[in-house]
Formats: structure tokens, sequence, C-alpha cells
């Protein structure tokens, strides 16, 4: 969840429902979030055709929210707060002379650079604004066909990715460190600690098994790479950048 929510709740005794339509669609985003996050579904309300938490006051699912500053304000002020948290600023570099180049291939379609980039994300990851199925077809062939895509190394971390894993493994490894810092584990920790180290170990065995010739063949090394991807994941999807940046 974000660090900071703005939301137009007069009084947090009310009813979801009777909340602008604006600030209903950011709580509904949140609370879709908020399940991501914990790793659990929402319950449907068929009659309403919506979740069943929208039925409630806001005090009933203020608890997602905990660990994010709330401000409340007026009806309508909430929007471009909520807009401007889903922004990401990623960095690039380029030579200057690209940059020029850049700069020209924009302005030929009336676009900023920024604009452009959206575009060309959006095609490649399937993104809301995506400009149609051909555009999808040809920027994925551009992907497959990239010195990147052809013969990649075949780690823990790609092989947890294509299963959709990814999540179940860092959750795991994070509970895992938990049980392994306490100064004085009683039977149910150590018991707790070996079912983690053990489910650990199996998902980087399926990995070494039915993946061929994989590229790692310790887990701890395996993981390191794992962590680092997530940590980059983290402080864009928190809106922090990482010192980090995609170039040559």
């Amino acid at each position: 969840m974000v660090k900071e929510r703005v939301l137009a709740v007069p009084d947090t005794s009310i009813f979801i429902a009777e909340l602008p339509e604006a600030t209903r669609n950011i709580i509904r985003k949140d609370l879709e979030e908020h399940a991501r996050e914990h790793h659990y579904r929402l319950e449907w309300d068929l009659e309403n055709k919506d979740y069943m938490a929208m039925g409630q006051r806001f005090y009933d699912i203020e608890g997602i929210y905990m660990g994010t500053y709330l401000h409340f304000c007026k009806e309508g002020e909430d929007v471009e707060a909520y807009e401007r948290s889903l922004k990401r600023n990623i960095s690039i570099k380029l030579y200057q002379d690209e940059v020029e180049k850049l700069c020209m291939k924009s302005g030929v379609v009336g676009l900023s650079i920024s604009e452009l980039f959206e575009n060309f994300v959006a095609d490649l990851i399937c993104g809301t604004h995506t400009n149609g199925s051909d555009e999808r077809m040809y920027i994925e062939q551009w992907f497959e066909r990239c010195y990147f895509s052809i013969m990649p190394e075949k780690t823990f971390l790609s092989y947890l990715l294509e299963m959709q894993e990814v999540d179940s493994v860092l959750e795991c490894w994070k509970i895992l460190q938990e049980l392994k810092g306490l100064d004085e584990p009683d039977s149910y920790d150590k018991e707790e600690l070996e079912i983690q180290q053990n489910t650990l170990e199996e998902y980087f065995q399926e990995y070494r098994t039915y993946t061929r010739e994989p590229a790692e063949d310790q887990l701890e090394a395996a993981m390191e790479k794992v962590l680092e991807w997530n940590k980059e994941r983290e402080h864009l999807l928190e809106g922090t950048v990482p010192e980090k940046s995609l170039g040559r």
C-alpha cells in the first residue's frame, strides 16, 4: 500500500456507498491491492455487483490503511492526489545524440518523450492504454528477437516468474529470516523454521528438476538475485526510485 492516501471521507462512520464515485473507485483499488499484498480473496456481493467490503462503513475497512497516513479532504480533491500516487519515474541512460533523435521521433507524431515511452510500455505489457492487438504482436516479436531473449539464462528467478510463484517464495524467505533471527525460539518456532526451510528447498529442487540446463545450483546465491529483483520492484511500486538505472 502507499505511504499516504488522500480521501474525500467526511466521517469514518459513513457508508462507503454514500461516498463520491471517484472516492469509491480509489477505495476499491486499495482493497484489491491490499488483498494482493496479503494473499487473500475479496468476497463478492452478487446483489450489488461489488465487493462485500464496499457495502460497509469506512471504519470497517480502515484496517487496510494500517501503515498509511490518511488525510481527509473535500469531494473531488482526492482524485488528483490519487492520480499522482500512481505515477512512477524510471530513469534511463542515453547518449546526447540519441536524446536528440528521440526528441525528433516523438515530435513528428506530436508526443512528448514520456508519452512515447508510455505507449511503448503499454503495448509491451498489454497495459490499460495499449494501442491494439497488432501493436502488441509486433512489440512482442521485437522483445523475443532482442539479444536478452535469445537463449537467456534459466535462473531461479526466471523460473519463479514463469510459474507465478515468486511471491510465495519471497513470503517463505521472509518468514524463514524472521524465525532465524529469534533469540530464544520455542519448539513451535523450530518446527516452523524447518517447514519453511524444506518448502524453500523444494521450490529450488523443482527448479533444478524441471528446468533444462538450470543456471544455478546454490539456493542462497539464487535467492540473492530474487531479492535484488524484488528490491527494485518494491522501490518502483512505492514510488521511490532506487539508485540503479536502466542503461548500458
